[in-house]
């Protein structure tokens, strides 16, 4: 029996080329709040990047937040953390502050970049999100680091943050995070929380940083514009977030 529902952001519960979260998804997500599914966002965004979409209105239960580094129950209560090491923070801090290279650090409350450059603003209008604000680390907490940069480059800033590993959300930009996070391990502590069992949850999303999720889940549904790798670990493949998708899904697996 399905008792939890996750869901990634982009892509996923919302279609881009829409601009929104699409009608039927709402109707999903009412259909199984109706049933007493839990449903949780599971996401490499910030609560405040949701709140600036209008997804918190939505009446989530939790928040798997910065790819599983941040986890919130609805109503914003902290119920698991995972920041990057300091150490590793500090080592590519030079990188930072000498802005070759466009990145932006994320803490509990701020989102900030070292600059704004073309790639910057292709991969954030790719999630229909505002830039991120210019800033300097304060000595605050980093969960996450977003790095707009070609593998390459990535590969060798890695060198610098041993803690850590990559994940790539866009074409243009990778999430950095702690080596023991992930959305899987995020989606644990949410469970362990509401004491519901792994099996019992269905879990949705279309990229490389939905990949463990989907594997973890009772059931794993890529989405029908998933990456070809992200289809090729999920029990099922479904249609396109903006073809109705999710509600195909729920309706194939007989939760709604």
């Amino acid at each position: 029996m399905i008792r939890a529902a996750f869901f990634d952001i982009d892509g996923t519960l919302m279609a881009h080329s829409l601009g929104l979260v699409p009608e039927d998804t709402r109707f999903a997500l009412e259909g199984l709040k109706k049933r007493g599914i839990r449903v949780f966002t599971s996401t490499g965004r910030h609560i405040l990047e949701l709140e600036d979409l209008g997804l918190t209105a939505l009446g989530f239960d939790g928040h798997v937040l910065l790819n599983g580094q941040l986890c919130l129950d609805g109503g914003g209560q902290v119920l698991a953390a995972s920041p990057v090491p300091e150490q590793d923070v500090r080592n590519v801090l030079p990188l930072f502050e000498e802005k070759r290279i466009p990145m932006s650090f994320v803490e509990k409350k701020r989102i900030y970049a070292n600059f704004i450059d073309d790639r910057v603003r292709t991969a954030q209008k790719a999630i229909s999100s505002e830039l991120p604000r210019i800033g300097s680390w304060q000595g605050g907490t980093v969960y996450l680091v977003n790095m707009y940069a070609e593998d390459e480059i990535v590969s060798r800033l890695m060198e610098r943050m041993p803690h850590c590993r990559v994940t790539r959300w866009n074409p243009y930009g990778v999430d950095i995070i702690a080596k023991e996070g992930g959305k899987e391990k995020g989606a644990e502590q949410i469970l362990s929380h509401f004491g519901i069992s792994r099996e019992e949850i269905i879990a949705f999303g279309d990229g490389e940083n939905d990949m463990e999720l989907l594997e973890f889940a009772g059931i794993g549904v890529a989405m029908g514009n998933a990456e070809e790798k992200v289809k090729l670990c999920a029990d099922y493949v479904t249609g396109d977030t903006d073809k109705g998708g999710i509600l195909s899904a729920l309706r194939h697996y007989g939760i709604l």
